[in-house]
């Protein structure tokens, strides 16, 4: 995927890419049990940034101070 194709996708196509990454990194599989499911509620948020120096995608569940990053979303 180049550049200009990861620009273009939506909102959920990006997070879909991100999570096909995720997958492929471990080995083709994620595991997932029921109480890690069922751990997630409505307060539950993510943040994604984007690290131009090193050229990743920082997902977290907290917000960073001074990342040094653009949000991207």
């Amino acid at each position: 995927m180049t550049k200009k194709e990861r620009d273009a996708q939506s909102r959920d196509q990006l997070l879909y890419t991100m999570l096909c990454a995720l997958i492929k990194r471990n080995d083709g599989e994620i595991r997932i049990t029921e109480s890690e499911m069922d751990s997630v509620t409505r307060y539950d948020n993510i943040a994604i940034y984007y690290d131009k120096k090193s050229q990743e995608v920082l997902i977290t569940n907290h917000l960073v101070d001074n990342y040094g990053s653009d949000e991207i979303h």
